[in-house]
């Protein structure tokens, strides 16, 4: 697998850039890249090719040269994960899965259900540690932009969150849903372009918002403020119970199947 690192300065073929701190450290004494390799460099949601002309291992630094801008490997819907507040790990692994499948972001929201609300001082060190796994997932698994991750402390700073996407569809994923599917439920969603470039850095396909609750599932107000507030449909994902690590993400698979970005049948 090529070496990928995400940078901050524009690049275009021809421009030489030097890797330092974290991302220079981890190519020169980590993955140990050699003068000649191909590297890919990636800012702002564009992939590019790059050579490595020098590496020092000691200061743990690597000068690339771009060589070419490479086509992109982001899904062309978007979808975004409103995942209720959960205990322990659980929210990693909703993170690093949910990157590595395709999400385009998250939103942690302390629901009512969720078992206590992050301190300040608390919210801000698991947000970034929460960044540093999107950021190491994106990194292994491809991905040409590295998912936001926000937190909500209460459902007014969900629900802006969620206005701020503009979604085509907001899905509510419960367990007491009455019996729509979530395939009905992305039915009449315009299809994603196809005719566009394959180095295009500009989202072409849908916005779809699903809301997984924390442990206890959602409450009562909160099922009602969905359909009110963010026009949602609740769906179902059958008779069996997932837990909040995983609904989201076995969701996010299915919406990622349903537009063809996992192999599925393009709609």
């Amino acid at each position: 697998m090529m070496p990928r690192a995400f940078v901050n300065q524009p690049l275009k073929p021809g421009v030489t850039l030097t890797l330092a701190g974290p991302e220079g450290h981890h190519f020169a004494r980590v993955l140990r890249v050699r003068v000649g390799e191909q590297v890919a460099l990636v800012v702002t949601g564009q992939g590019y090719l790059a050579r490595v002309e020098a590496v020092d291992g000691k200061c743990g630094e690597v000068i690339c040269r771009v060589q070419a801008a490479i086509p992109s490997h982001e899904p062309r819907v978007q979808v975004y994960i409103l995942q209720g507040l959960a205990k322990g790990d659980k929210l990693d692994f909703v993170l690093q899965h949910g990157t590595e499948t395709g999400a385009a972001g998250f939103c942690v929201f302390a629901s009512a259900r969720s078992v206590g609300k992050l301190q300040p001082n608390k919210a801000l060190s698991r947000q970034t540690r929460w960044e540093r796994i999107t950021l190491e997932a994106a990194s292994q698994s491809q991905r040409d932009r590295i998912p936001s991750v926000h937190y909500a402390d209460d459902w007014q700073q969900a629900c802006q969150w969620v206005y701020s996407l503009h979604p085509q569809r907001v899905i509510c994923l419960d367990e007491q849903a009455s019996a729509v599917s979530l395939a009905e439920a992305l039915q009449n969603l315009p299809a994603p372009k196809t005719d566009c470039e394959p180095c295009s850095t500009t989202f072409i396909g849908p916005v779809v918002v699903l809301a997984v609750g924390p442990e206890g599932g959602w409450d009562d107000q909160e099922r009602q403020k969905f359909v009110e507030q963010l026009t949602a449909v609740s769906v179902t994902l059958g008779p069996r119970i997932l837990r909040t690590e995983s609904a989201g993400l076995v969701a996010l698979a299915a919406v990622m199947y349903h537009f063809g970005e996992l192999g599925g049948a393009d709609v």
